[in-house]
Protein backbone atom coordinates (compact mmCIF):
# COMPACT_ATOMS: atom_id res chain seq x y z
CA UNK A 1 0.00 0.00 0.00
CA UNK A 2 1.39 3.36 -1.08
CA UNK A 3 0.93 6.06 1.58
CA UNK A 4 1.37 9.83 1.35
CA UNK A 5 1.58 11.83 4.60
CA UNK A 6 1.42 15.61 4.72
CA UNK A 7 2.75 17.35 7.81
CA UNK A 8 5.22 14.55 8.53
CA UNK A 9 7.62 16.91 10.31
CA UNK A 10 4.97 18.03 12.78
CA UNK A 11 4.20 16.57 16.18
CA UNK A 12 1.33 14.27 15.18
CA UNK A 13 2.54 13.71 11.62
CA UNK A 14 6.00 12.53 12.65
CA UNK A 15 4.53 9.81 14.88
CA UNK A 16 2.00 8.75 12.22
CA UNK A 17 4.80 8.53 9.64
CA UNK A 18 6.99 6.44 11.94
CA UNK A 19 4.18 3.99 12.70
CA UNK A 20 3.24 3.48 9.04
CA UNK A 21 6.87 2.89 8.07
CA UNK A 22 7.30 0.37 10.89
CA UNK A 23 4.08 -1.35 9.75
CA UNK A 24 5.54 -2.03 6.30
CA UNK A 25 3.80 0.59 4.16
CA UNK A 26 5.52 2.33 1.24
CA UNK A 27 5.55 5.85 2.70
CA UNK A 28 6.18 9.17 0.97
CA UNK A 29 5.79 12.61 2.51
CA UNK A 30 4.38 15.85 1.13
CA UNK A 31 5.12 19.50 1.81
CA UNK A 32 3.65 22.61 0.24
CA UNK A 33 7.13 23.86 -0.69
CA UNK A 34 8.75 20.65 -1.95
CA UNK A 35 5.85 18.47 -3.11
CA UNK A 36 6.14 14.68 -2.89
CA UNK A 37 9.27 13.33 -1.21
CA UNK A 38 9.55 9.52 -1.54
CA UNK A 39 11.16 7.76 1.41
CA UNK A 40 11.55 4.51 -0.53
CA UNK A 41 14.59 4.22 -2.77
CA UNK A 42 12.56 3.16 -5.77
CA UNK A 43 8.87 3.65 -6.48
CA UNK A 44 7.08 1.61 -9.13
CA UNK A 45 4.56 2.57 -11.84
CA UNK A 46 4.64 6.24 -10.95
CA UNK A 47 3.93 9.25 -13.14
CA UNK A 48 6.39 12.12 -12.91
CA UNK A 49 3.89 14.27 -10.99
CA UNK A 50 2.50 11.37 -8.85
CA UNK A 51 -1.07 12.04 -10.03
CA UNK A 52 -3.44 9.32 -8.78
CA UNK A 53 -0.57 7.30 -7.30
CA UNK A 54 -1.32 6.89 -3.59
CA UNK A 55 -3.68 4.33 -2.03
CA UNK A 56 -3.74 6.20 1.29
CA UNK A 57 -3.40 9.95 1.84
CA UNK A 58 -3.14 11.35 5.38
CA UNK A 59 -3.08 15.06 6.13
CA UNK A 60 -1.58 16.02 9.50
CA UNK A 61 -0.46 19.49 8.39
CA UNK A 62 -1.88 22.70 9.77
CA UNK A 63 -0.41 26.22 9.65
CA UNK A 64 0.27 27.55 13.13
CA UNK A 65 -2.21 30.07 14.55
CA UNK A 66 0.66 32.33 15.69
CA UNK A 67 1.81 32.85 12.09
CA UNK A 68 -1.49 33.14 10.20
CA UNK A 69 -4.99 34.49 10.68
CA UNK A 70 -7.94 32.04 10.88
CA UNK A 71 -8.94 33.03 7.34
CA UNK A 72 -5.41 32.43 6.02
CA UNK A 73 -5.21 29.05 7.77
CA UNK A 74 -8.52 27.94 6.24
CA UNK A 75 -7.38 29.06 2.78
CA UNK A 76 -4.02 27.28 3.04
CA UNK A 77 -5.64 24.10 4.32
CA UNK A 78 -8.31 24.08 1.61
CA UNK A 79 -5.69 24.46 -1.14
CA UNK A 80 -3.59 21.71 0.43
CA UNK A 81 -6.48 19.23 0.43
CA UNK A 82 -7.11 20.05 -3.25
CA UNK A 83 -3.45 19.29 -4.03
CA UNK A 84 -3.58 16.04 -2.07
CA UNK A 85 -6.80 14.99 -3.84
CA UNK A 86 -4.93 15.07 -7.14
CA UNK A 87 -2.34 12.65 -5.77
CA UNK A 88 -4.87 10.13 -4.44
CA UNK A 89 -5.78 7.08 -6.52
CA UNK A 90 -9.42 6.35 -7.35
CA UNK A 91 -10.98 4.82 -4.25
CA UNK A 92 -8.06 5.86 -2.03
CA UNK A 93 -8.56 6.21 1.72
CA UNK A 94 -8.04 9.87 2.64
CA UNK A 95 -7.74 11.06 6.24
CA UNK A 96 -7.76 14.69 7.39
CA UNK A 97 -6.70 15.63 10.93
CA UNK A 98 -8.84 18.26 12.61
CA UNK A 99 -9.77 19.35 16.15
CA UNK A 100 -12.65 19.59 18.61
CA UNK A 101 -12.67 23.40 18.63
CA UNK A 102 -15.01 23.04 15.66
CA UNK A 103 -17.60 21.76 18.18
CA UNK A 104 -16.85 24.26 20.93
CA UNK A 105 -20.47 25.41 21.23
CA UNK A 106 -22.09 22.06 20.41
CA UNK A 107 -24.81 20.32 22.40
CA UNK A 108 -24.85 16.58 23.08
CA UNK A 109 -27.10 16.03 20.03
CA UNK A 110 -24.87 18.24 17.88
CA UNK A 111 -21.92 16.03 18.76
CA UNK A 112 -23.82 12.83 17.89
CA UNK A 113 -24.72 14.29 14.48
CA UNK A 114 -21.33 15.98 13.92
CA UNK A 115 -22.96 19.39 13.57
CA UNK A 116 -20.21 21.99 13.59
CA UNK A 117 -20.64 24.71 16.25
CA UNK A 118 -17.15 26.23 16.22
CA UNK A 119 -15.24 28.48 18.55
CA UNK A 120 -14.58 31.88 16.99
CA UNK A 121 -10.94 31.08 16.15
CA UNK A 122 -11.85 28.21 13.79
CA UNK A 123 -15.10 29.40 12.20
CA UNK A 124 -13.52 29.67 8.72
CA UNK A 125 -12.59 25.97 8.92
CA UNK A 126 -16.22 24.87 8.61
CA UNK A 127 -16.17 25.40 4.84
CA UNK A 128 -12.99 23.33 4.52
CA UNK A 129 -14.51 20.46 6.51
CA UNK A 130 -17.69 20.50 4.45
CA UNK A 131 -15.74 20.34 1.19
CA UNK A 132 -13.49 17.57 2.51
CA UNK A 133 -16.46 15.38 3.46
CA UNK A 134 -18.05 15.90 0.02
CA UNK A 135 -14.78 14.71 -1.53
CA UNK A 136 -14.80 11.52 0.58
CA UNK A 137 -12.20 12.45 3.16
CA UNK A 138 -12.37 10.87 6.59
CA UNK A 139 -12.17 13.65 9.18
CA UNK A 140 -10.61 12.77 12.54
CA UNK A 141 -11.25 15.25 15.36
CA UNK A 142 -8.49 15.12 18.00
CA UNK A 143 -8.59 16.69 21.48
CA UNK A 144 -7.05 20.10 22.14
CA UNK A 145 -4.18 18.54 24.06
CA UNK A 146 -2.12 15.65 22.72
CA UNK A 147 0.67 14.26 24.88
CA UNK A 148 3.50 11.72 24.82
CA UNK A 149 6.21 10.72 22.39
CA UNK A 150 8.96 12.94 21.05
CA UNK A 151 8.38 16.69 21.39
CA UNK A 152 5.44 16.10 23.75
CA UNK A 153 2.91 18.94 23.55
CA UNK A 154 2.16 18.76 27.28
CA UNK A 155 5.87 19.02 28.13
CA UNK A 156 6.22 22.05 25.85
CA UNK A 157 3.33 23.77 27.61
CA UNK A 158 4.74 23.01 31.07
CA UNK A 159 8.20 24.22 30.04
CA UNK A 160 6.71 27.51 28.83
CA UNK A 161 5.05 28.32 32.18
CA UNK A 162 6.48 31.24 34.09
CA UNK A 163 7.83 30.09 37.50
CA UNK A 164 6.19 26.67 36.88
CA UNK A 165 2.84 28.24 37.76
CA UNK A 166 -0.37 27.21 35.97
CA UNK A 167 -3.21 29.71 35.86
CA UNK A 168 -6.81 28.49 36.13
CA UNK A 169 -10.02 30.51 35.94
CA UNK A 170 -12.48 29.87 38.78
CA UNK A 171 -15.20 28.63 38.89
CA UNK A 172 -13.90 26.06 36.42
CA UNK A 173 -16.47 25.48 33.65
CA UNK A 174 -14.79 23.31 31.06
CA UNK A 175 -14.29 19.59 30.46
CA UNK A 176 -11.52 18.23 28.25
CA UNK A 177 -10.50 14.79 27.04
CA UNK A 178 -6.95 13.92 26.06
CA UNK A 179 -5.04 11.51 23.85
CA UNK A 180 -1.56 10.01 23.51
CA UNK A 181 0.09 10.79 20.18
CA UNK A 182 0.84 7.10 19.52
CA UNK A 183 -2.83 6.24 20.02
CA UNK A 184 -3.65 8.69 17.21
CA UNK A 185 -1.19 6.90 14.94
CA UNK A 186 -2.65 3.50 15.90
CA UNK A 187 -6.14 4.77 15.10
CA UNK A 188 -5.04 5.85 11.62
CA UNK A 189 -3.66 2.34 11.05
CA UNK A 190 -6.98 0.84 12.16
CA UNK A 191 -8.88 3.29 9.97
CA UNK A 192 -7.04 2.39 6.77
CA UNK A 193 -6.98 -1.35 7.46
CA UNK A 194 -10.54 -1.98 8.67
CA UNK A 195 -14.16 -1.40 7.72
CA UNK A 196 -15.03 2.28 7.66
CA UNK A 197 -18.79 2.89 7.71
CA UNK A 198 -18.39 6.39 9.20
CA UNK A 199 -16.58 9.36 7.66
CA UNK A 200 -16.19 11.52 10.79
CA UNK A 201 -14.52 10.32 13.97
CA UNK A 202 -13.92 11.66 17.48
CA UNK A 203 -10.91 10.08 19.16
CA UNK A 204 -9.96 10.64 22.81
CA UNK A 205 -9.55 8.87 26.13
CA UNK A 206 -12.90 8.43 27.86
CA UNK A 207 -11.59 9.92 31.11
CA UNK A 208 -11.63 13.71 31.01
CA UNK A 209 -10.88 16.55 33.41
CA UNK A 210 -12.02 20.08 34.10
CA UNK A 211 -9.20 22.65 33.86
CA UNK A 212 -9.24 22.83 37.67
CA UNK A 213 -8.99 19.03 38.08
CA UNK A 214 -6.28 18.86 35.42
CA UNK A 215 -4.23 21.54 37.17
CA UNK A 216 -4.60 19.67 40.47
CA UNK A 217 -3.35 16.49 38.79
CA UNK A 218 -0.27 18.36 37.57
CA UNK A 219 0.27 19.86 41.02
CA UNK A 220 -0.14 16.56 42.90
CA UNK A 221 2.40 14.92 40.59
CA UNK A 222 4.80 17.88 40.99
CA UNK A 223 4.78 18.62 37.28
CA UNK A 224 4.05 22.25 38.22
CA UNK A 225 4.97 23.99 41.47
CA UNK A 226 1.91 26.20 41.85
CA UNK A 227 -1.63 26.68 40.58
CA UNK A 228 -2.86 30.26 40.52
CA UNK A 229 -6.65 30.50 40.68
CA UNK A 230 -8.00 33.72 39.24
CA UNK A 231 -11.27 35.30 38.18
CA UNK A 232 -12.54 34.97 34.63
CA UNK A 233 -12.02 38.69 34.03
CA UNK A 234 -8.38 38.44 35.12
CA UNK A 235 -7.89 35.29 33.04
CA UNK A 236 -9.18 37.13 29.96
CA UNK A 237 -6.99 40.14 30.73
CA UNK A 238 -3.88 37.92 30.90
CA UNK A 239 -4.65 35.54 28.02
CA UNK A 240 -7.30 37.10 25.75
CA UNK A 241 -10.84 36.18 24.72
CA UNK A 242 -9.82 33.17 22.59
CA UNK A 243 -8.15 31.58 25.61
CA UNK A 244 -11.36 32.08 27.60
CA UNK A 245 -13.32 30.19 24.93
CA UNK A 246 -10.81 27.34 25.10
CA UNK A 247 -10.85 27.28 28.92
CA UNK A 248 -14.65 27.00 28.86
CA UNK A 249 -14.65 24.23 26.24
CA UNK A 250 -16.98 21.58 27.64
CA UNK A 251 -17.42 18.52 25.42
CA UNK A 252 -18.06 14.90 26.28
CA UNK A 253 -17.13 13.29 22.97
CA UNK A 254 -18.89 10.24 21.46
CA UNK A 255 -15.66 8.37 20.77
CA UNK A 256 -15.29 6.26 17.63
CA UNK A 257 -15.78 2.51 18.24
CA UNK A 258 -12.64 1.97 16.14
CA UNK A 259 -10.55 3.85 18.70
CA UNK A 260 -8.70 1.96 21.41
CA UNK A 261 -6.79 3.83 24.09
CA UNK A 262 -3.61 2.09 25.20
CA UNK A 263 -2.33 5.00 27.29
CA UNK A 264 -3.79 7.26 29.98
CA UNK A 265 -3.08 10.87 30.85
CA UNK A 266 -3.10 10.18 34.59
CA UNK A 267 -0.51 7.41 34.29
CA UNK A 268 1.64 9.59 32.03
CA UNK A 269 1.55 12.54 34.41
CA UNK A 270 2.22 10.39 37.48
CA UNK A 271 5.35 9.05 35.74
CA UNK A 272 6.28 12.45 34.29
CA UNK A 273 9.96 13.41 34.53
Amino acid sequence: MKVLISGSNGYIGSHVTKMFIESGFEVSTYSRSSGVLPLARKLTNVLSDFSGYFDIVINCARPHWSEFSPEEIADIESKLLTQLDRLAADGATKVHTSGVWLFGNASHNDLKEFRLKPLEAVKPDTVTIGCAIKKNWHVVYCPSLVYGGENCQLKRIVDSLSDQTLQVAIPSQGYNQYIHVNDIARFYLALVQGKRPATQHFIAETKGYSPEAFSQLLLDSRVVKRVHECSWSDFEKYHGSSAVEIEKLNLNLPISPLFESTESLRKYIENYT
